[in-house]
């Protein structure tokens, strides 16, 4: 039985739970790919060692390197969709140049 719970229209988008769903199987591998590499990550905020995910916040980059900890996305997951955030007009999601 899946105990993710499907997205509320009326809320926030969650990459917790949108991640959440792909592992459960309700979402494809490309289609998870594309979202995500073209989600609006927050920054970061209030980050401690003791916690190093954000628990209070659900669309950070954590999230997805949380989801790869777990097992519900793969390392070619993650380096596809870096790939992807890397090619976007407005550059990688973090600020940082381009990689050659």
């Amino acid at each position: 039985m899946n105990d993710t719970p499907a997205p509320d229209a009326g809320s926030a988008p969650s990459l917790r739970a949108y991640l959440g769903l792909y592992a459960a199987g309700f979402v494809e591998r490309e289609q998870m790919i594309a979202t995500v590499a073209a989600w609006p990550f927050e920054a970061e905020e209030g980050l401690d060692e003791g916690h190093p995910e954000p628990t209070h916040q659900d669309n950070t980059p954590s999230v997805l390197a949380a989801a790869r900890l777990l097992g519900q996305v793969t390392r070619e997951d993650v380096e596809e969709i870096q790939r992807r955030i890397d090619g976007r007009p407005d550059g990688p999601a973090d600020g940082t140049k381009r990689r050659p």
